[in-house]
């Protein structure tokens, strides 16, 4: 597999890059139960609403027992009424977590990165950024598409890389020790730090071809 580089310097120039990077053998069905549960996880569970018990509202009667033609009430605070408590809402209870195993994520992972190989690109010049928003936009810029999500994958943190980038609201950096089949499939574009390569590839070899069948 030949991925782009996307450097100053360079004309059209494709790298050759190993094919323990992408899956080979159909495993959506991997992928979809991934994003899920990481989008699972990032739900908080705060959510919570008061019943009529923890409404602080009057509890005097609204009118008189009988002779009204109204139904009978002896408070303000029932769920029937605008301002009343809530039944059977979310009372910050929930755990919305879920797991995958080491080896799922893996899976995932690279069939992520084979849905998105068309959109991969590698580069020299992202570890040379040196704190500038006006550089690391220019280098994203070189990408097309003003309005694409990119994700940008690094060896290792580096904080002045990430100063030049974090300004960018359509830019995400994780470095490729950290980086899980969500981030590749919400971006647009996937920009590489060419050192980033060894990284994935070291991760990405445990995972067998008998892993990616169903």
């Amino acid at each position: 597999m030949q991925l782009t580089v996307i450097d100053s310097a360079s004309k059209n120039e494709k790298v050759r890059v190993s094919d323990t990077l992408f899956a080979t053998a159909g495993a959506d069905f991997l992928l979809a139960q991934a994003i899920r549960v990481y989008l699972s996880n990032l739900r908080q569970g705060t959510a919570h609403t008061k019943t009529r018990s923890e409404i602080n509202r009057t509890k005097k009667k609204w009118f008189k027992q009988k002779g009204t033609g109204n139904a009978r009430h002896g408070a303000r605070t029932p769920s029937i009424f605008v301002g009343g408590g809530v039944s059977h809402g979310p009372r910050a209870i929930e755990n919305w977590t879920k797991t995958l195993t080491a080896k799922t994520k893996l899976v995932a992972l690279k069939v992520a990165l084979s849905a998105q190989k068309t959109n991969i690109f590698l580069s020299k010049d992202v570890a040379s950024l040196a704190g500038k928003t006006k550089d690391a936009a220019k280098l994203v810029a070189n990408l097309g598409g003003d309005d694409s999500k990119v994700l940008v994958v690094l060896a290792k943190g580096n904080p002045v890389v990430v100063r030049s980038l974090r300004n960018l609201s359509n830019v995400l950096v994780m470095t490729a020790d950290r980086l899980n089949a969500l981030h590749v499939a919400m971006a647009d574009k996937v920009l590489v730090e060419l050192a980033a390569l060894k990284v994935l590839e070291d991760r990405l070899v445990k995972v067998k071809k008998s892993q990616l069948k169903k």
